[in-house]
């Protein structure tokens, strides 16, 4: 879709990951209905009618017939000048269409990440978690070695792969609004943007390190932190800014250098 923003918040959403404002759908649909309104067919060239014209009047006087209607190559030029002016009027309503989009996600971010993703994060990381804990009671958590599981633990392993996969698109839906204002300058690493409890799990003087869930699936990251405490969350970027300022704060270190 030309100049649609934030295609991945819209991915989820026809997914059935989370819900959003009625606005913001409405003006999505907008432009997806501009979007799929059929083009004209080009008309005939001018310069092409000419060249036709000369045939056929070259024609008429050698067959002695009646000359044909000159008039056509004024019709061909109208019909260029309304193809010509449907293809711009098309394409600034794309262009508005879009826009009205971007103000939208302007407007509704903030209630999009605390009445839509918040809900939907909570009940996948909650449900996730529960799941993993049947495989966990089973003693294995790997797809691969649950094939002759009970059917209760490969019920957990599928819930485990469906709600992995919506929680990517939750968090890739929370990633679509930083280019809209919506993120947290005081935490340029995006350290909490998804763990509440980043610091307790990997220190700041393991900072330059990788974290132990760094090169995770999906499922395995949440996993992880199903095991190790993990505090997943899905924080307005003012939240975000509290957890940075409150590590900062127990941190002597980096409350002298005023981090």
């Amino acid at each position: 879709m030309t100049g649609l923003p934030s295609l991945p918040l819209f991915d989820g959403h026809d997914a059935g990951a989370y819900t959003l404002p009625e606005a913001l759908v409405r003006a999505r649909e907008t432009h997806r209905k501009i979007h799929a309104q059929p083009y004209p067919a080009p008309p005939e060239r001018p310069g092409v009618v000419i060249e036709r014209l000369i045939q056929e009047v070259v024609d008429a006087v050698h067959n002695d017939t009646d000359l044909p209607d000159l008039t056509q190559v004024q019709a061909a030029r109208v019909a260029e000048q309304t193809y010509q002016d449907a293809l711009d009027i098309t394409a600034g309503c794309e262009v508005i269409a879009a826009d009205r989009i971007r103000s939208q996600l302007r407007e509704h971010g903030l209630a999009v990440i605390t009445d839509h993703l918040k809900p939907a994060h909570a009940e996948t990381w909650n449900g996730f978690k529960t799941a993993w804990q049947t495989l966990k009671e089973h003693g294995d958590t790997e797809p691969r070695h649950l094939l002759s599981a009970p059917a209760k633990v490969r019920k957990a392993s599928d819930t485990c792969d469906q709600l992995a996969e919506r929680y990517a698109r939750i968090t890739a839906a929370r990633t679509a609004l930083t280019i809209f204002g919506f993120s947290c300058p005081d935490d340029p690493r995006g350290k909490y943007e998804q763990i509440r409890n980043y610091h307790e799990l990997h220190p700041s003087r393991m900072a330059i390190g990788r974290p132990p869930w760094f090169g995770l699936s999906t499922r395995q990251f949440l996993g992880w932190h199903t095991e190790h405490g993990g505090q997943l969350w899905m924080p307005t970027p003012d939240e975000q800014k509290e957890q940075v300022w409150a590590e900062a704060e127990a941190n002597p270190i980096k409350r002298a250098v005023g981090f």
